[in-house]
């Protein structure tokens, strides 16, 4: 099992190298693709500092803070966007009949949509998190790293996209007896990214609830960003289950992934 694991690996790091190189191959439409999608993305942060350029702060969260939460947040989003695109699009493949072509090859069927649509205009993404939180480590000059901080941020943030690309793979699962999903998963996907960009405790108890004990994307961002912080954790939680992020996301990816392998057992041909 864990050479099968190994070898799919190996094959989904060869179509992602393939899908790289026919991408160089048009450097400016390459570099206009991950400009525009970084002015794209930019633009939706401009309202945090509209937002505090009125009310100084939201409900004892600073500018800093807030972005420094955003940034974390699209991180994690962003990862997950990267390498689960193609599941998050899987509602087309199935619509278009091209899932049963995909059946009949000797490779993993979720290797193959997962490689399917890896963009790289989707750094832009990205490059906007690393540089608002830059931005915001700027804004909280009293900020102090430690080596266990250190540690935490990509714990949680490649905890994060793990839990994003579950969701996305959820989705995915659905569409083989619905066709398409795609409007019920981005409420938890581009929902739940916006939503996790502001403080959780704008909410009330039981939509902190569903993204801490349900549906775990808290672990991705929020509970890290509250260590980082040095805040209390929601719901008197102590400050150690930040550190945990990588068990909710295997929960959710192991679960993602079984109901995935009924989906397939389960398929009836479209008849495209």
């Amino acid at each position: 099992m864990l050479t099968g694991i190994l070898d799919d690996l190996r094959l989904y790091r060869r179509l992602i190298g393939l899908s790289i190189r026919s991408q160089a191959q048009y450097k400016a439409n390459l570099i206009t693709d991950i400009a525009t999608y970084f002015f794209v993305t930019a633009l939706e942060f401009t309202m945090v500092p509209l937002l505090f350029a009125t009310f100084p702060t939201l409900l004892g969260w600073n500018l800093g803070e807030v972005a420094l939460l955003y940034a974390v947040t699209s991180l994690c989003f962003g990862l997950g966007e990267l390498f689960g695109a193609g599941i998050d699009q899987f509602s087309e493949t199935i619509r278009l009949g091209e899932f049963d072509r995909l059946l009949l090859r000797p490779v993993s069927a979720l290797l193959q949509v997962a490689s399917s649509d890896f963009r790289l205009r989707r750094l832009g993404r990205l490059t906007e998190g690393v540089l608002i939180f830059i931005f915001a480590l700027h804004l909280l000059p009293g900020f102090t790293w430690t080596p266990l901080k250190l540690a935490l941020l990509p714990l949680g943030i490649l905890s994060g996209a793990l839990i994003f690309i579950a969701i996305m793979l959820l989705g995915a699962t659905l569409c083989f007896w619905t066709v398409e999903t795609t409007e019920i998963i981005n409420i938890l996907t581009y929902g739940g990214r916006e939503m996790l960009s502001w403080p959780m405790h704008i909410y009330n108890l039981a939509i902190q609830r569903i993204f801490i004990f349900i549906i775990p994307l808290a672990f991705g961002s929020y509970l890290p960003t509250c260590y980082l912080l040095d805040r209390p954790l929601p719901f008197g939680l102590p400050g150690w289950v930040a550190f945990c992020a990588p068990l909710p996301a295997l929960i959710v990816v192991l679960v993602s992934y079984t109901l995935w392998r009924f989906g397939i057992r389960h398929y009836q041909s479209t008849g495209s």
